[in-house]
């Protein structure tokens, strides 16, 4: 997280230090509501041992399945029992390929010795794993954050906070070709059609109800 003159935390007001997370209250500082919190790392490690005992009693096929249930919410089984959920360090959303990616770079990197890429969060500052840095990730309570999965990301971010810069900022090589320019920012019609079409999608999946659906188109609606 960069910022500018100091800003407050949007919970307890207090000045925010660079970081994803307010230090103080624990409240995701890109969120305009302050609503999004930290997961608490023991709750991490307790999502971790339910996870295996799941995979032990379900003999891995029926947490395969249930990963595919949940994994569009950001969550694995062991996560959606604790209450915790993974969203990207910008804001958006964390879908099925978001968190098989990131499960993969888990596994590859828990070959690290000492098990230092789970280890990892007791210490970082934004409770980061390795894996959560190399896939630019968080993980955050699942009460409070339920917006990102219906609406995609968390909006503008409050004044004076701006989004992370990549981990891994991209690498031009010699001679390589110049980058085409970038698209042109979406108008607000594009943007409330792509609202539309993301709600139609969770609809669509269960993932929220018919009466949630229409108050939240009618309220899309309503901005146009």
């Amino acid at each position: 997280m960069t910022a500018s003159a100091s800003p407050e935390c949007i919970s307890c007001r207090r000045p925010l230090p660079p970081g994803l997370f307010c230090p103080y209250c624990g409240v995701f500082v890109l969120d305009p509501q302050g609503t999004v919190v930290m997961a608490g790392r023991l709750s991490r490690l307790g999502a971790a041992i339910v996870n295996v005992l799941l995979q032990i009693l379900t003999l891995y096929i029926g947490w395969v399945i249930w990963w595919f249930i949940v994994a569009p919410r950001g969550q694995n089984p062991g996560k959606a029992l604790v209450g915790l959920r993974v969203i990207r360090a910008d804001g958006r959303a964390a879908g099925t390929g978001d968190m098989f990616v990131r499960g993969l770079v888990g596994i590859v990197l828990g070959l690290v010795p000492f098990y230092l890429d789970d280890l990892w969060l007791l210490w970082d500052k934004n409770a980061q794993t390795l894996h959560d840095k190399v896939v630019e990730t968080v993980v955050v309570k699942a009460r409070g954050s339920e917006r990102i999965v219906a609406e995609g990301s968390l909006g503008a971010p409050p004044a004076g906070v701006t989004l992370p810069p990549a981990f891994a900022p991209p690498v031009t090589l010699p001679g390589a070709a110049t980058p085409a320019p970038a698209p042109s920012q979406p108008t607000s019609g594009d943007a409330q059609a792509e609202a539309l079409r993301r709600l139609k999608d969770l609809r669509d999946q269960e993932l929220i109800t018919e009466e949630e659906y229409q108050e939240k188109r009618r309220a899309i609606l309503d901005q146009i």
